[in-house]
């Protein structure tokens, strides 16, 4: 059965908090990862291998520290689940 889009961005928006440091509630859709969250290259990386093992996904990691929000990645894994 595949992730509905909310259960996505849950779980996108908890591990991005705790790669940021910062409060879920701090975590939106339109969050910029460097801008707002503070977020680098690698820290993306790091975000993008826990989504594949939470989600049994891969993920090009070309891709990854190009996404400019949250939002973006809870595209990509969406489009990586259908």
């Amino acid at each position: 059965m595949a992730d509905a889009p909310t259960d996505i961005l849950a779980t996108v928006t908890e591990i991005v908090a705790e790669e940021a440091g910062v409060d879920t509630s701090l975590v939106t859709p339109t969050s910029r990862f460097a801008d707002d969250l503070d977020i680098d290259s690698l820290g993306l990386l790091t975000i993008a291998t826990q989504l594949e093992e939470r989600f049994g996904v891969t993920l090009d990691d070309a891709l990854i520290p190009s996404l400019p929000t949250v939002g973006a990645l809870v595209d990509l894994v969406g489009t990586k689940k259908a």
